[in-house]
């Protein structure tokens, strides 16, 4: 409707003056014809809105994209992790066909012998490559087994390998040192034992508890008045000890915030249940031999109580990750999110995957996680093993349980830990996932659901881009590439710690290996002696410093398996001008130093300038400059602990980058009975390299450590946040190529000026526009649960 105008207003020179009611009239009809618009307007808005939401219910879900295969259980690759049906073969062949006089696992004692775990061994590399590139037969699939041997006068505990998967037929012991008894695992029947022991003990302690704490463990109502206690690695400080110290935790959200200031040590070396037995228990910093002394002390007055107060759930609150405080926003708005107009691009059969150039397997592990074999890019294989090792997490601290704590994470079967992902949050919508099954501590094989996600980003940044200004307000071109990349991820929990573990793989032959660490801190009471290692955080609560370590093998196979390791070392250097008489300039320079030994090879400082790069002797580009690859380490972390015993386990970390001639036999750099026997561990890192063997055109690995020094503060508060945590590594082609891989992809964009206000725009066929909407599973998919895989 057209505006009002001043024709309707004038006044003739005939007509009477206007009376009110003429006035009120004219009032009326304006109010009239303003309502009439204002309707015409909502019904036009009404009208637009319709439509929008009309046309949104016939937009299409967006295309799966590329084929996602499931696995192939009847005819697994040389790679894959052993099926159900293989566990169950193997396991009946322990049973029925060896001497071992096994019992079923949940029966397991220090006096039996049973099934501790069963995992793939996989077989030569030799024979592996030589079925991948010259088309022999699959070599046989064979299993690990780890067997707990408490059914021999000394126990001990023992390797085998079992084959032929399908139908064994044959065992033989592999572990070429005995395994101490005492460096075995923890498992579910020995905790039991023990969380009896602490049962009785709280149950003599009751009246202490209920009045420091208001708490109690055996007899209290689940979300009112619990507390519970968990154990700390080492098992005391020497190899032949196995007295373990639990600390009690108040039992809410976030309990790990929550420490009581009760530690008790219980010894349970002895093969006899009945000779288990407390050696001390610590009340807030006061040591007493029994909970019968000191409840007699408490009682008499001998002992400084504590008096923890029943927090309120707003007190509580600072432990748990329900939302609180103000909130940005006075509705909440969805954040964005990934889409994939044209579906996925990868290909996903079974456990192989394909993306762009790229090409690689996945395994997995109930100690170590998520392994990649096979890695190929422009079908040129690159490394045939890139994998997680170990993390360890080493704590300073004064009371009996926070000062002893040490922690190697794959002895706490890290891999067994990974845990579904949530879709939305832990890995895109758009993300594929894939289940992870193990045979540990169990009678059955195991399977987490959505253990594993498999996704395609864009990075948020161009892999590459340059604007070319002609400096007079105009450009004459401009060019990039988004940095899109594949990305695998796993995310273990181990007690109070999250490790998002990421291989990440981008367009321009690049890999990088990331490693985030999230969730709680470990606390500790805060005694006047604690607080010295850390920042109290919470009224009843301090969290101390500790240092992450995460230890990486690359089995590069640069140009096939003839490799050289050599460092362009970079230093600084002063010279005469040549173009100025008096004009001396310092510059850097580099120079090529071929290492030939592991000795040589083999540095402990995190601060040299150097380039290291892997290459076959023989293979050159088109200038004459080695085809190579390199290591670029972005999470070096001085390692501080290295002439302490208690980490002989993880020597490995001296070492940002170690290298050491392949062995068949050195397979992994740490072992599950690290945190049992750190002092002197089955695995010993540096005897890989103390023989100190020819690199020169060898079959070489490279060592990868990273890290990161903690300092809790209050912003960890409930737990750590991913930004600031992650450490990560790259491996990088370096003179590989003739140009950078990356200028074959169709994504990119070209753009150069027309005319004063027109652009020529190239993206080389493909299409910018997307009419569909991508299917959102989000967070209310997830189930969590581990299940029987059978």
């Amino acid at each position: 409707m057209g505006c009002i105008t001043g024709k309707y207003f004038k006044m003739s020179a005939n007509m009477p003056p206007k009376t009110k009611e003429v006035d009120d009239k004219g009032k009326i009809r304006i109010f009239q014809l303003a309502m009439l618009s204002a309707v015409v307007l909502l019904l036009a808005v009404c009208i637009i809105i319709l439509a929008v939401f009309l046309s949104r219910d016939k937009m299409e879900i967006c295309d799966n994209g590329y084929t996602v295969l499931p696995r192939d259980f009847e005819n697994p690759s040389v790679f894959d992790g052993l099926t159900p049906t293989e566990y169950e073969a193997v396991k009946v062949y322990m049973f029925t066909k060896t001497n071992l006089s096994l019992v079923p696992t949940s029966k397991g004692t220090p006096r039996n012998a049973y099934i501790f775990m069963i995992d793939l061994l996989l077989p030569p590399k030799d024979k592996v490559i030589e079925h991948l590139d010259h088309g022999m037969i699959q070599p046989e699939r064979k299993a690990l087994v780890v067997v707990i041997r408490g059914d021999l006068s000394t126990g001990v505990v023992e390797e085998y390998e079992v084959s032929p998967l399908r139908c064994p037929t044959y065992h033989r012991k592999v572990n070429p040192h005995p395994i101490p008894f005492n460096f075995r695992p923890m498992d579910d029947p020995e905790y039991g034992r023990l969380f009896g022991i602490i049962k009785k003990a709280t149950e003599t302690l009751y009246p202490l508890l209920t009045e420091s704490y208001g708490l109690a463990y055996h007899n209290c109502t689940p979300g009112e008045n619990c507390m519970q206690f968990y154990d700390v690695a080492p098992r005391g400080i020497n190899d032949n000890e196995r007295n373990t110290w639990f600390w009690g935790f108040r039992a809410v959200e976030g309990l790990y915030l929550h420490p009581l200031g009760l530690e008790i040590q219980i010894d349970h070396a002895h093969r006899t249940f009945s000779d288990w037995n407390i050696l001390q228990i610590v009340y807030n910093g006061q040591m007493r031999a029994s909970p019968e002394l000191l409840l007699e002390d408490y009682k008499k007055g001998n002992i400084k109580k504590l008096k923890i107060p029943t927090p309120t759930s707003e007190q509580n609150l600072y432990s748990t990750y329900k939302r609180r405080g103000k909130s940005e926003m006075n509705v909440p708005l969805q954040g964005p999110k990934l889409i994939e107009p044209d579906g996925h691009r990868y290909k996903i059969d079974g456990l192989h995957v394909t993306y762009m150039h790229w090409e690689f397997n996945i395994n997995t592990k109930a100690s170590t996680g998520v392994q990649l074999f096979d890695i190929k890019f422009q079908k040129e294989r690159i490394a045939y093993e890139l994998s997680f090792q170990e993390a360890c997490v080493f704590y300073s601290g004064y009371g009996p349980a926070q000062g002893i704590t040490n922690y190697y994470d794959v002895s706490w079967f890290i891999g067994a830990y990974i845990n579904e992902l949530v879709a939305g949050v832990d890995c895109p919508d758009t993300a594929t996932f894939l289940d992870v099954d193990f045979f540990l501590k169990s009678e059955n094989p195991l399977r987490i659901k959505k253990g594993i996600c498999v996704f395609e980003e864009h990075a948020g940044v161009p892999l590459r881009r340059h604007y070319a200004s002609d400096f007079h307000g105009s450009y004459y071109y401009y060019g990039g590439l988004g940095d899109y990349r594949l990305v695998v991820r796993s995310i273990a929990n181990v007690w109070n710690y999250d490790y998002i573990f990421d291989y990440i793989f981008h367009l321009n032959g690049a890999i990088e290996v990331q490693v985030y660490s999230t969730g709680y801190v470990q606390s500790a009471f805060p005694l006047d002696d604690e607080l010295q290692y850390g920042s109290k955080m919470a009224s009843f609560m301090t969290a101390n410093i500790h240092q992450h370590l995460f230890h990486y093998k690359v089995d590069l196979d640069i140009n096939g398996r003839s490799n050289m390791y050599s460092t362009l070392d970079i230093s600084t250097e002063k010279i005469k001008s040549p173009w100025y008489s008096d004009f001396n300039k310092t510059q850097f320079k580099f120079e090529l130093n071929k290492k030939s030994t592991e000795e040589e090879a083999n540095y402990k400082t995190a601060n040299e300038a150097r380039y290291d790069i892997f290459y076959n002797d023989q293979v050159e580009n088109e200038f004459k400059h080695k085809r190579a690859y390199r290591i670029l380490n972005h999470g070096k972390t001085p390692y501080l602990l290295s002439k302490s015993s208690e980490t002989n386990a993880a020597r490995w970390a001296k070492f940002p980058l170690a290298v050491s001639k392949y062995k068949d036999n050195e397979i992994s750099s740490t072992s599950i009975y690290a945190n049992n026997g750190p002092r002197n561990p089955v695995v010993d890192f540096e005897k890989f390299i103390s023989d100190n063997e020819s690199l020169e055109n060898k079959d070489l690995v490279a060592w990868v450590t990273l890290g990161v020094l903690h300092i809790p503060h209050t912003e960890d508060i409930p737990s750590t946040t991913t930004a600031g945590s992650q450490v990560r590594f790259f491996v990088l082609p370096f003179n590989y190529f003739p140009e950078c891989p990356s200028m074959s992809s169709p994504n990119a964009v070209h753009i150069t000026p027309k005319g004063a206000n027109d652009i020529n725009l190239n993206t080389f066929g493909t299409s910018y526009n997307s009419n569909c909407i991508q299917k959102q599973n989000g967070p209310a998919s997830y189930d969590g649960r581990v299940y029987d895989a059978n």
